[in-house]
């Protein structure tokens, strides 16, 4: 350990014996109390409360969960955008094609590009991942403009049962 970590400790050490503990511990729980107190902290929690009870039935989680992320927020233009698809859920997803079918839409012009794939219906088991290159083309070859961009990996429902599709989308940027 460093100076300055021994420094730290020899410190609290020496309040601690100071005050004594009972007093460090209770101003450490009036502390907490008046974090706890915050209306900011309180609308998390609320926040929190709230998207638990959407998503949990009874004691387990919903059942159909999928989680769509990328390495990084911008690129630059040209630079390869790799997206990472994820099964988080306990039921085993179905995608229309390989790339998961996967689309790519700029927020500013509305304009949605794909990703080359071939027609075959892949499953991404539970706790299975996909990874993705997308290379900023269009179909023609061009590379497509700067601006905010998200990209959406959707499932199709199973045939055996009444299931919906499920969708999941990620925001990044390109810049020039």
């Amino acid at each position: 350990m460093g100076l300055i970590t021994w420094v730290a400790i020899i410190v609290i050490v020496l309040v601690v014996i100071g005050l004594g503990v009972g007093v460090v511990f209770s101003g450490l729980i009036r502390g907490a109390e008046i974090v706890g107190g915050n209306p900011a902290v309180q609308n998390i929690t609320q926040e929190a409360k709230e998207f638990l009870n959407r998503n949990i039935q009874g004691n387990s989680v919903n059942s159909n969960v999928l989680v769509i992320t990328t390495n990084e927020a911008k690129y630059r233009i040209g630079e390869p955008v790799t997206i990472t698809v994820k099964n988080i859920g306990d039921k085993t997803m179905t995608f229309p094609d390989s790339a998961l079918n996967l689309k790519f839409q700029n927020i500013n012009t509305g304009q949605i590009y794909g990703v080359a794939t071939t027609k075959v219906p892949t499953e991404l088991v539970s706790g299975a991942s996909k990874t993705l290159t997308w290379n900023q083309q269009d179909r023609n070859g061009d590379n497509v403009p700067a601006g905010d961009y998200t990209a959406v990996v959707q499932t199709t429902p199973s045939s055996s049962s009444s299931s919906q599709s499920i969708s999941t989308q990620v925001n990044f940027e390109i810049t020039g």
